[in-house]
């Protein structure tokens, strides 16, 4: 049913911008009582129990926030239907590319810890 597409993309842009604000005060409260940032301070915290399920959510956020986003933008405003797939099909191709990416960073610093 089409009828709740449009709520239900609403629900989950204001989950992700909720769990986004959590997570990017989280850091920034955490600054302060934190040793200085290196790459080695970094690498232990994405390689950690804590930090890397974290870090694979705010991107998991990241990307579904956009995504919503993005997908009501390219609805809005291209109306040709074949380009509108195409620029649709750019954007999850990148936005899953990113996800990816990030996911196999943490498991490559996991795996090596």
């Amino acid at each position: 049913m089409r009828l709740f597409d449009g709520q239900r993309a609403w629900v989950v842009q204001r989950i992700s911008a909720l769990l986004l604000l959590v997570l990017i005060l989280f850091g920034v409260l955490a600054l302060p009582f934190a040793p200085p940032l290196d790459f080695g301070v970094w690498r232990a915290f994405a390689g950690g129990v804590l930090g890397g399920p974290l870090i694979a959510l705010l991107f998991g956020a990241l990307c579904v926030h956009a995504w919503v986003g993005m997908r009501d933008i390219v609805l809005d405003y291209i109306q040709p239907r074949g380009l509108r797939l195409a620029v649709l099909s750019l954007i999850a191709v990148v936005l899953l590319g990113v996800l990816v990416r990030v996911l196999l960073s943490l498991a490559t610093v996991a795996l090596a810890a």
